[in-house]
C-alpha cells in the first residue's frame, strides 16, 4: 500500500478487511491443524474476532465526516517481552497466546504507522482507529496470558 492508496477512507476501509480476512484464515488454518480440542476453541475465537473486525469495517459510515475516534487503552506490554512464537499443530497454550499477542502487536503497529503517512487526514483518522482496535485485542489477550499463564507461574 502506498500514500496514493490512503488518499480516501475506502481505500484503508478495502485494505483493512483484505489484513482481517487474511488474519481469520490464518486463525482457522490453525484451528483446522491442531490436534487439541481447547486450541481448536481458541483459535475458533480468535478467527471470529478478526470476522467482527472485518463486520465492523463493512458496516462502517464512510462519508467524509465521518470522525473516527480510537478508544484509548493501556498496553501491558507483555508481548514485548516474549519471543516470537511459531505455529505448529502442537503448539501449547502459552505458545498460541504468544502467537496472537504478537500479531496484533504487529497489526497495531502497522495501522499506527500508517496513520502518519495518508495525505487524506479522515484516511489517516481511520487508521488510528484500526491501530485502537488491535490494541484493544491485544489487551484482551494480555489479560488472558497474565491470568492464565503469569499467575500459574
Amino acid at each position: 500500500m502506498n500514500e496514493i492508496a490512503c488518499r480516501s477512507i475506502r481505500d484503508v476501509v478495502d485494505f483493512a478487511v483484505k489484513r482481517e480476512e487474511e488474519a481469520r484464515d490464518f486463525y482457522a488454518d490453525c484451528r483446522d491443524k491442531t490436534p487439541k480440542d481447547g486450541l481448536k476453541s481458541f483459535f475458533q475465537e480468535l478467527a471470529d474476532e478478526e470476522e467482527r473486525h472485518r463486520g465492523l469495517l463493512l458496516d462502517l459510515d464512510l462519508s467524509d465526516d465521518q470522525e473516527f475516534e480510537p478508544e484509548q487503552v493501556q498496553n501491558l506490554k507483555l508481548s514485548d517481552y516474549l519471543v516470537d512464537a511459531q505455529f505448529t499443530p502442537d503448539i501449547s497454550y502459552q505458545d498460541a497466546l504468544t502467537l496472537a499477542m504478537k500479531k496484533e502487536q504487529k497489526a497495531h503497529a502497522f495501522y499506527d504507522a500508517w496513520q502518519k503517512r495518508c495525505s487524506n487526514s479522515s484516511a489517516g483518522k481511520l487508521f488510528a482507529f484500526l491501530a485502537g482496535e488491535e490494541m484493544k485485542h491485544k489487551r484482551k489477550l494480555e489479560d488472558i496470558y497474565d491470568d492464565d499463564i503469569l499467575m500459574w507461574n
